[in-house]
C-alpha cells in the first residue's frame, strides 16, 4: 500500500520519492498535556515529507475547536461554481489582497495548487471582512494546503485566527507593524553581539531589521515546515526566536569575511542557503532564555500605542487593491464580453463584488427614453450604466445610489450620490476613473466641485461635473457628450475631439447575492 505524505496540490517533481512513515500502525503519539506536547514538537525531527502531518497539522491547529463542516464547500460552490458541472473551468481568479502582495510564497504548490489557495482566500475574505490586513495568511494557508484539503485548511485557518489562547496572525496593520518593530528591541536584549556588530559595521539597525519577518518564511522549505510545527502549538512567538537565531548563525557564519553591499541584503542571502540543519537553527533558537510572552506583550504594546499617537495608517487598504474573483453569470449583454465583465468587476466595491449580475435595461428591448430608462431603474442601487457608442466606444459609470434621489424634496442641491461612484472606459482601452477624494490625504481639501456625481431631471442625466460633465445623456437617450470633469479627474471617454457621441445601445446592470440565498443565510438586498 503507497502512502502519500503530501496533498494532491504539492509538485514533487523535485522532493524525494520516498515516503517517511512510522512503520506498523501504533497507539496516537501525540500527548495531550500542553507542556508535553510542547517538548514532544520541539524534538520532532520528522522529514518534509513524513506522513505525520497530514493529520497532525490539522490537529494542532483544531485544538479545542469545532470544524464548521460545509461552510467553505458551499461558499465555494456559489462563489466559483460547482466543479462537477464544469462550469468553474473558464473563472478568471484572481488572488484577493491581505497586504504585503510582493510577499506572497507557494512554496511547493502545484498550478492547480495556487488555484486552490487562491480560492480559499477569496472565501477567506468574504467570510471574514473584519481582516484588515494579515500579511502572514498567503504563506501559512499555501503551507497547510501541503498536508491538508482546501476544506481542512479552510477550518485550520479559522481556527488559527480565532485563537484565544495563543495570537497566531496578526490582523490590523497596527498589530502587524508593532510585532515587527519590536525585534529590534528583542535582538539587543537577547543577541547583543550580534547586534553590535551590524552597529560597528555602520549599517542602521532599523534598516537591517525592517525586514525581518519575511526571513522566517523564505526559508528552505525543510526548515520552514520544522518551523511552522512549533509554531502551530506556540503561536507567533516561534517567529520572533527564528528571526534572533538567524541574527547570531548570520553573525557567527559570515562574521569573519567581508560583507557585499548592504547587511539586510546579505542576511536575505544567508537565509535562503542557510548552512545549518533545521535541527541547530531551532536549538539556537530554543536558547533565548527569559523571552517570554510578557516581554514580548510589553514591548508590543507600547509600539501600538507610539503607533497610534503618531496616526500610522496603511498607505493603502489592501482590499481595495484587487477585486475579489467570482464566477460571473452571463447577463446577455450586447456591450460587454465576459472578459470585460471581469474587469469590471475588480474595480467594484468588495461588498458588491460578490455579487452576480443582472440585465435590467437594454435600450433593444425597452427603447431609447429617459423616462423609461427611470421606470426600470430607479428602484435600484447600486447600478452599474453602460454605453456603446456608433464609433464601438464602451463606457460607463458605477453608481452607488438610486436614480430615485432626484425625487427627493429635501435635497437642496440638484447633484446628489457619493464618493462610491466611479466612471470607466472598457473600449477601446480600459480605464478607472474613481472619485478623486480617494486621492486626498485630508477629506477638508475636498471641493464642492469634486462631489458632483449624480444629476437627473426629466430631459437629462449627468454623472460626474465640475468644469465639465463625465457623461451626459439626453432625453431620448440617443445621443451626449462626455467632457473632462473635476469630479472623477477623467478625460472624455470618447474619442471626438468635441466630446460628442451617438448612442448604439444602453444597459443597466444591477446586483444579486446569490451566494448568501444559494447558502440558505439572510443578506440583505442591494435592491431598495
Amino acid at each position: 500500500m503507497t502512502t502519500v505524505a503530501f496533498s494532491p496540490w504539492v509538485d514533487l517533481q523535485n522532493e524525494p520519492d520516498s515516503v517517511h512513515h512510522n512503520g506498523s500502525p501504533q497507539r496516537d503519539p501525540m500527548p495531550l498535556d500542553p507542556e508535553r506536547l510542547k517538548k514532544w514538537i520541539r524534538k520532532g525531527r520528522w522529514p518534509v515529507n513524513h506522513e505525520i502531518r497530514q493529520k497532525l497539522w490539522f490537529r494542532l491547529c483544531m485544538q479545542k475547536v469545532m470544524s464548521v463542516g460545509s461552510v467553505y464547500k458551499e461558499m465555494a460552490k456559489g462563489m466559483f461554481g460547482d466543479p462537477a458541472t464544469g462550469k468553474e473551468k473558464n473563472a478568471q481568479l484572481e488572488m484577493p489582497s491581505f497586504g504585503e502582495d510582493d510577499h506572497i510564497n507557494t512554496y511547493k504548490l502545484s498550478e492547480d495548487g495556487k488555484k486552490q489557495l487562491t480560492k480559499l482566500l477569496c472565501v477567506m475574505h468574504h467570510t471574514r471582512p473584519d481582516i484588515n490586513y494579515c500579511p502572514f495568511l498567503p504563506s501559512i494557508a499555501s503551507l497547510l494546503l501541503h498536508y491538508m484539503d482546501t476544506e481542512q485548511a479552510f477550518d485550520a485557518l479559522s481556527a488559527l485566527l480565532g485563537s484565544q489562547r495563543y495570537k497566531y496572525l496578526e490582523q490590523t496593520f497596527i498589530g502587524f507593524e508593532a510585532f515587527r518593530i519590536s525585534f529590534t528591541k528583542l535582538v539587543i536584549k537577547f543577541a547583543s553581539p550580534a547586534h553590535k556588530w551590524i552597529v560597528q559595521r555602520g549599517d542602521d539597525p532599523e534598516k537591517v531589521y525592517e525586514g525581518w519577518v519575511w526571513w522566517v518564511l523564505d526559508l528552505p522549505f525543510t526548515h520552514l515546515v520544522r518551523v511552522i510545527d512549533v509554531f502551530l502549538v506556540e503561536g507567533l512567538k516561534i517567529f520572533y526566536r527564528i528571526g534572533l537565531a538567524i541574527v547570531v548563525l548570520h553573525k557567527k557564519h559570515r562574521g569573519g569575511e567581508e560583507i557585499q553591499g548592504d547587511m539586510a541584503s546579505s542576511i536575505q542571502e544567508f537565509v535562503k542557503t542557510i548552512p545549518t540543519s533545521p535541527e541547530i537553527l531551532l536549538n539556537v533558537a530554543f536558547q533565548f532564555r527569559g523571552l517570554s510572552r510578557s516581554i514580548i506583550g510589553t514591548y508590543q504594546t507600547k509600539h501600538q500605542i507610539e503607533l497610534r499617537a503618531e496616526g500610522k495608517v496603511m498607505s493603502k487598504s489592501p482590499s481595495k487593491q484587487k477585486g475579489i474573483p467570482v464566477l460571473l453569470e452571463e447577463i446577455q449583454s450586447s456591450i460587454i464580453n465576459s472578459k470585460q465583465l471581469q474587469t469590471l468587476w475588480k474595480w467594484l466595491p468588495d461588498r458588491i463584488a460578490l455579487y452576480q449580475p443582472r440585465l435590467i435595461f437594454t435600450s433593444e428591448e425597452h427603447g431609447f427614453s429617459l423616462n423609461t430608462f427611470y421606470l426600470k431603474c430607479e428602484q435600484y442601487e447600486p447600478t452599474v450604466l453602460l454605453v456603446k457608442t456608433t464609433n464601438n466606444e464602451v463606457f460607463g459609470a458605477y453608481l452607488s445610489v438610486s436614480w430615485e434621489e432626484r425625487n427627493d424634496d429635501a435635497r437642496k442641491a440638484p447633484y446628489f450620490g457619493n464618493g462610491e461612484c466611479f466612471m470607466f472606459t472598457l473600449t477601446p482601452k480600459e480605464m478607472h476613473y474613481p472619485w478623486v477624494g480617494t486621492t486626498k490625504a485630508n477629506p477638508k481639501d475636498v471641493v464642492p466641485a469634486e462631489t458632483m456625481y449624480m444629476r437627473a431631471t426629466v430631459n437629462e442625466l449627468a454623472i460626474g461635473g465640475g468644469d465639465g460633465e463625465g457623461i451626459h445623456l439626453d432625453k431620448d437617450l440617443d445621443k451626449g457628450y462626455s467632457q473632462p470633469c473635476k469630479t472623477f479627474n477623467n478625460s472624455s471617454l470618447v474619442t471626438e475631439a468635441d466630446g460628442q457621441f451617438q448612442c448604439q445601445i444602453i444597459e443597466v446592470v444591477v446586483f444579486e447575492d446569490k451566494v448568501s440565498q444559494e447558502n440558505g443565510t439572510q443578506h440583505k438586498s442591494p435592491n431598495k
